[in-house]
């Protein structure tokens, strides 16, 4: 296995949209895909090019909507093979007052984000109680605003980053966006993050700075110093610096503090903060945090059953937001408790935990594991029955429950079709089910109409690779005609055809 592909099969669940599609390319396919891209997408004549990514939305507390593509296989193996060559330019924090996060390569291996994120964390409960003024921020919706010109300046400005690299990364941004400038740095994936997080240090680096310590994830800042003056400039200039790169802050998640002196906060969020250690007023996340694998949850210590049950009423609380549902969730998941009977709540109040839903459930905890997969598949069919709109996010989950843990289950056919029907309006969340290698319950026949029309796009990528639990003489007969729509359905043809 190469070390590109060990750096995807490692960062693969903390996407947002993770297709087995594209895990299967990447890990049996690589030397074809890297062949593809460097010796045709990147030749000097251009005549094949990444061609421009499906739009797609995740969910966000309170009936937000994350913006961002999902990358095909072609496009999704650069990018991770792009960064992982050139991840020496990511560099370490310049100084212990002038500090970000994570999103880099130490020793051969990624910085997990959960220990950044703690680090980060630490740090700040440190300056606290260390200087009386304080004040918080974050970039306003940094990975759909920031500029293809600024970050490919940004790459280039690297001696380590070769002409060709250089180029390659412009061409690439630019290709999968369809030539737009801006909205077009995928959400979800380590190596976005690692760009994004270091193209914001010229903000720390500045020497204008007066603060006596600035620390950073991703794009969330705090500033920290005894005098407010210096807090308050540095927040200005730091807006003016942003503001040059066409970026702002956010108003609605600027805060200010000063030592000694609490924010009121809700009565839930007070009662959390007995039963668990988290920051209270704050929310558990980063606005870097997209997945499960980044949570960070200390609980103070082993929580008594009238706790749990506690944590289990919150759920049933209509004052309770996402945010909270989510840390409620996660601690939940670390205790060994059923949340089966609360799943029809969940669904139906909280399609932006959809992801963690699937991670509480998807658990390798034993008692977890035996909570009735019936269950679950009565919970989830029932809300597809009834829900008259399920948000693309919601249902690319559902389906990735589905196909871990409902296989066997009575209702896992009237699922994936329920699944498909809800999907019209989502071309990710529809594809999503049909990789799914299962032949019954008239899944095989909706294939056969995606691969036969001589389309390359998802549907049919993703019908390809769902075939692949037929037997091969006819999984290759079925493919054959899919094969010629385009060079990317070959390659999709000849990971399949190999496939025992």
């Amino acid at each position: 296995m190469s070390k590109t592909s060990d750096f995807y099969q490692k960062d693969f669940w903390s996407g947002l949209f993770p297709m087995q599609t594209n895990l299967l390319m990447i890990t049996r396919k690589e030397k074809d895909l890297s062949d593809y891209v460097y010796q045709k997408v990147l030749s000097e004549d251009e005549v094949h090019n990444f061609i421009p990514q499906q739009r797609v939305h995740a969910d966000k507390p309170n009936g937000h909507l994350r913006r961002t593509l999902k990358l095909d296989p072609v496009a999704e193996y650069f990018l991770y093979d792009l960064v992982y060559r050139n991840r020496t330019i990511f560099r370490k924090p310049f100084s212990e007052d002038r500090k970000s996060y994570g999103y880099r390569f130490e020793d051969g291996n990624v910085v997990p984000i959960s220990q950044a994120y703690k680090s980060y964390k630490h740090d700040v409960n440190q300056n606290l109680a260390k200087f009386k003024h304080h004040l918080s921020f974050d970039v306003a919706g940094f990975f759909n605003s920031v500029y293809h010109h600024d970050l490919a300046h940004w790459f280039s400005s690297s001696d380590s980053v070769t002409e060709k690299d250089y180029e390659a990364f412009g061409k690439f941004f630019r290709e999968i966006n369809a030539g737009r400038s801006v909205d077009f740095l995928p959400h979800g994936l380590y190596p976005s993050k690692m760009i994004g997080s270091d193209f914001l240090k010229f903000t720390e680096q500045s020497g204008q700075l007066k603060s006596s310590v600035l620390l950073r994830f991703m794009d969330d800042y705090h500033l920290f110093d005894d005098n407010e003056d210096n807090v308050n400039r540095d927040f200005i200039r730091i807006q003016k610096m942003l503001g040059d790169k066409g970026l702002n802050v956010n108003p609605q998640k600027t805060r200010k503090t000063v030592q000694n002196v609490q924010e009121k906060v809700s009565e839930i969020r007070q009662e959390l903060s007995e039963i668990i250690e988290v920051e209270v007023g704050e929310s558990v996340f980063g606005s870097g945090f997209e997945g499960p694998e980044y949570e960070q949850v200390e609980v103070i210590s082993d929580l008594s059953d009238e706790q749990i049950q506690r944590l289990l009423d919150f759920l049933k609380d209509e004052a309770l937001d996402d945010n909270d549902a989510d840390l409620i969730l996660n601690v939940l998941r670390f205790h060994s408790t059923d949340i089966s009977d609360y799943l029809p709540l969940l669904l139906d109040r909280f399609p932006s935990l959809s992801k963690s839903i699937f991670t509480s459930l998807n658990t390798s905890n034993p008692f977890v594991r035996k909570v009735s997969n019936d269950k679950i598949s009565v919970a989830i069919l029932d809300f597809l029955k009834t829900a008259e709109y399920v948000s693309e996010f919601q249902l690319f989950w559902l389906a990735v429950i589905a196909e871990m843990r409902l296989s066997e289950t009575k209702q896992y056919g009237d699922i994936l079709n329920s699944l498909y029907a809800h999907s019209s309006g989502s071309i990710i969340a529809r594809a999503k089910v049909l990789e799914i290698p299962t032949q019954k319950f008239g899944m095989k026949e909706l294939r056969e109409e995606h691969l036969k029309n001589g389309s390359s796009d998802w549907l049919s990528w993703s019908s390809a690779m769902g075939s692949r639990s037929l037997k091969k003489a006819e999984r290759n007969y079925v493919l054959a005609y899919f094969s010629k729509g385009s060079s990317l359905n070959h390659l999709i043809y000849s990971c399949v055809k190999d496939m025992d």
